[in-house]
């Protein structure tokens, strides 16, 4: 602000008030707020994110909970229905884990091929009980109807897009590693490799089981007839593993379960099986 006055005829005097900014005027008190407004803001968003991660993980693990109760619960329904395998799913799923984590499945994974293992054997529900429970042989015709659960458990999952690969286990256990085996005749790596560990789970606790056939095999002598098959039914690496945990007392349980004396059939003779993985003739190892 100036002001100016005469004083005289030829003097001139100026004067310059300057206002003083108040701090809430001063630049860096506004850039400041700023900051502290973006700050809050940011925390803001942040525990927004949070809160909505927290509510979608607890959604998920609810999600996940839900999907593991009913492949439980199915698989409760497959045994069930073989009076011959109660718990036979559960059990192969268990060992096919055991397999899978020595392989190098990564923890998060294994969730999943417990799952696909405890369905495996779901398309038996197609299976009339009379053939499913017969104690004696199977005839050609029927034989073929046995060999359709694969397919039937195949088509029962395949359309489950929360687990993509819930049917390859269904699907593809029967396959041979040789191409000798069913529905598609696929042979080594053209198989999906958890199908391949669940069919070494899978005859493992189908010999040392009580079939309507026969009697369950003493833990030896079916670790035995798996080394013959390897290679030729069954994928050599997935034996490897089982012999390596046999080896390091794994297996120790179920050997006290089934060894001593071979079980006998009703005419006291063993029940042999072939290397082709039937059992009396036309029962195959499921």
């Amino acid at each position: 602000m100036h002001n100016t006055s005469d004083i005289g005829s030829n003097k001139q005097i100026s004067v310059i008030i300057e206002k003083e900014k108040s701090i809430q005027e001063m630049l860096w008190y506004k850039a400041l707020w700023v900051l502290l407004g973006i700050g809050i803001l940011a925390l803001l968003v942040t525990e927004y994110i949070k809160s909505k991660t927290k509510k979608m993980m607890l959604k998920e693990a609810e999600n996940q909970k839900f999907i593991s109760e009913m492949v439980d619960a199915f698989a409760r329904c497959v045994d069930a229905k073989d009076k011959y395998t109660r718990g036979h799913s559960f059990r192969v799923a268990e060992y096919t884990k055991m397999f899978a984590s020595r392989m190098g499945y990564k923890e998060e994974e294994l969730e999943d091929v417990h799952r696909i293992a405890l369905l495996h054997d779901i398309g038996k529900i197609s299976i009339k009980n009379e053939i499913l429970n017969k104690p004696g042989k199977l005839t050609d015709d029927e034989f073929e109807i046995m060999k359709s659960h694969a397919l039937n458990g195949y088509e029962i999952l395949k359309d489950i897009t929360a687990m993509p690969n819930l049917a390859l286990g269904a699907g593809y256990h029967h396959e041979r590693y040789d191409g000798k085996g069913y529905p598609r005749g696929l042979k080594g790596d053209e198989i999906p490799l958890i199908a391949q560990i669940i069919a070494v789970a899978d005859c493992l606790d189908a010999m040392t089981s009580t079939r309507p056939y026969r009697k369950a095999m003493p833990l030896s002598k079916s670790l035995a007839i798996i080394r013959e098959i390897s290679g030729t039914q069954l994928n050599p690496e997935v034996v490897k593993v089982l012999m390596d945990l046999v080896e390091e007392g794994a297996f120790d349980t179920l050997r006290r379960m089934t060894e001593g004396d071979l079980q006998p059939k009703d005419d006291g003779e063993e029940q042999p099986v072939s290397s082709n993985g039937k059992e009396n003739g036309n029962h195959q190892e499921e």
